[in-house]
């Protein structure tokens, strides 16, 4: 074939009309738009599923005492053991275990725990029954001193793995509030100590609410904790700053505190004698609480932090703080410092060994079970 012929075959595309190339071009232009559009839908979407908690900022409320540290179990009982070997009993050096049971048997004070130890070991043989109470005030008084002294020097260590998670949850833009004093006393000063521990770049950029802050520098704590105040200001019925609300409830908590310790004493104190019937003193402290450590302190806490209650996680190692979070709809996760302290944690979302890797509680945890729990309540 000719090449002339070849050339007449070939047939050219035709070139598209002017409006053809208009609406191209206009496609070519919406489509960053339509892109931000649907990312923006998507992200609706997401924040729908999550209940609106991803406009706010996550937050953090982290108990001191029984988080941070193990209030009980190196603090409490080592001042014990300390104050014993300074009366001259040093054989008398309490194990966890053996801590944790004479709590039980005890009225919730520390008098109380030193009682029921030589109610079944016996009393010293040179000490007169009309000597046992000035005897104990002399024993918890030098436990008192003690714990404090130990504060004051950062004596009682954090728990393994808990600046590790403070710092990924500081980095990852989380706000964090320590609660203090939830078992023991302000002037007890273990927050100091806490804060000593962690350092000073950690420290700053946490803010501290502690229960009971008006103290009044009296020995008399307990060893499962004071009655725990709301705001700096004590909700005591004879405080003319408190709310008639506030008031009502310090009555409540009085009141349930003395029926509650009467309760225990009846029993608790009769178990020695075949009685067989048992009930945990943790309910005295918890009575206190009942008026003060309420799910509006929590609500309260979390607003000041500038985070919503849905989006915001209660780190704990006692059920009373992680009940009140989880009532007003925080993510309540368990860190008991003891197996003695296990089995009362009805209002865990989840209970974890202590911080770290393995069965520890870590920041990626924490963060995925609070997004997993936020998607499935929006979802329902």
């Amino acid at each position: 074939m000719p090449a002339a012929a070849l050339r007449l075959s070939v047939r050219h595309p035709a070139q598209p009309s002017q409006s053809h190339q208009a609406a191209a071009r206009h496609c070519h232009a919406a489509r960053p738009a339509l892109r931000q559009r649907w990312r923006q839908q998507r992200q609706s979407a997401a924040a729908a599923a999550e209940g609106g908690a991803s406009d706010s900022p996550v937050g953090l409320l982290i108990e001191c005492d029984g988080a941070l540290l193990d209030a009980h179990v190196e603090g409490h009982r080592v001042a014990f053991n300390r104050a014993f070997g300074e009366i001259g009993h040093d054989c008398t050096n309490w194990t966890p275990a053996v801590f944790y049971d004479l709590m039980r048997l005890g009225d919730g004070t520390g008098e109380g725990v030193i009682a029921a130890y030589y109610s079944i070991r016996g009393w010293p043989m040179m000490l007169a029954s009309s000597e046992r109470g000035a005897f104990l005030k002399k024993v918890h008084a030098m436990k008192v001193r003690i714990l404090r002294e130990m504060a004051q020097k950062g004596e009682v260590p954090l728990r393994p793995g808990v600046p590790e998670f403070l710092d990924d949850a500081l980095a990852d833009g989380a706000r964090v509030a320590v609660v203090a004093c939830t078992a023991s006393v302000p002037d007890d000063g273990l927050v100091s100590n806490a804060m000593l521990n962690l350092g000073p770049n950690r420290a700053f950029q946490l803010r501290v609410v502690t229960l009971g802050a008006n103290s009044s520098g009296s020995s008399g704590s307990d060893e499962e904790g004071p009655a725990a105040g709301t705001l700096p200001v004590d909700a005591d019925d004879d405080n003319p700053q408190a709310t008639f609300e506030q008031q009502v409830q310090a009555a409540q908590a009085k009141a349930k505190s003395h029926v509650a310790k009467e309760f225990v004493r009846m029993y608790n104190l009769q178990r020695a004698s075949g009685m067989g019937v048992e009930v945990d003193p943790k309910i005295l402290a918890a009575a206190e609480r009942a008026g003060r450590l309420t799910p509006s302190f929590m609500s309260a806490v979390a607003a000041t932090l500038g985070c919503a209650p849905t989006n915001t996680m209660v780190v704990a190692g006692g059920h009373t703080m992680m009940e009140a979070g989880k009532s007003v709809g925080m993510l309540a996760l368990g860190v008991p410092p003891s197996v003695a302290m296990r089995g009362g944690f009805s209002a865990a979302d989840a209970i974890f060994d202590g911080f770290g890797a393995g069965g520890g509680l870590t920041w990626r945890k924490a963060r995925l079970i609070l997004e997993r729990r936020n998607a499935q309540q929006g979802s329902a």
